[in-house]
């Protein structure tokens, strides 16, 4: 992705990231992580920086409830679970990851043009105030409902939520995982 498409992405999502995705993976990071920096793939046009940090080895997730799990994308913020990455090598956990990272930048496109939409109605209804806070919150709200809208779709087809979201498929299939 060239450099001005990658700040587009990132403005489209800016609410996401400034109340969601930065701020968890700095807490996680504070609290349980290490190796905080801002990882980009390498493959031209693959997406740009995401801030990244690796639960540290026998903190409180890497031994309990994240022990059996390898990475977890939150938008433009991605943790690992300890001794996972080596430097210089892009493993296919990480190539699952941006693919999720592509995943939320569509959601929050797509939730961006929507609440525009929505708020230009509800403006012209003379609800301005409203109009403002549901353009936020719709927009906002992509984040969430990407995934969220694949998990509740797998569980209605009588899938694992997690594990049958086109979501998640999707990414192991990039991936070549499965």
């Amino acid at each position: 992705m060239k450099t001005k498409l990658h700040i587009i992405a990132y403005i489209v999502a800016l609410p996401w990231n400034l109340t969601v995705a930065w701020p968890a993976i700095l807490l996680i990071r504070l609290f349980w992580g290490d190796h905080l920096r801002w990882e980009t793939p390498p493959a031209p046009g693959a997406g740009g920086p995401v801030l990244v940090c690796e639960l540290r080895k026998g903190s409180w997730p890497a031994r309990t409830w994240y022990k059996k799990w390898g990475g977890t994308t939150l938008g433009h913020g991605i943790f690992y679970n300890w001794g996972l990455i080596r430097a210089g090598h892009w493993s296919s956990l990480q190539k699952h990851e941006h693919v999720h990272v592509e995943q939320f930048e569509a959601a929050m496109l797509s939730a961006l043009l929507t609440s525009v939409w929505v708020s230009i109605v509800v403006a012209a209804l003379g609800h301005g105030l409203a109009a403002l806070v549901l353009w936020l919150l719709l927009w906002w709200s992509g984040g969430l409902l990407g995934p969220v809208g694949g998990w509740i779709a797998a569980w209605l087809r009588g899938e694992d939520p997690y594990r049958g979201s086109a979501h998640e498929e999707s990414a192991y299939s990039q991936a070549g995982e499965r």
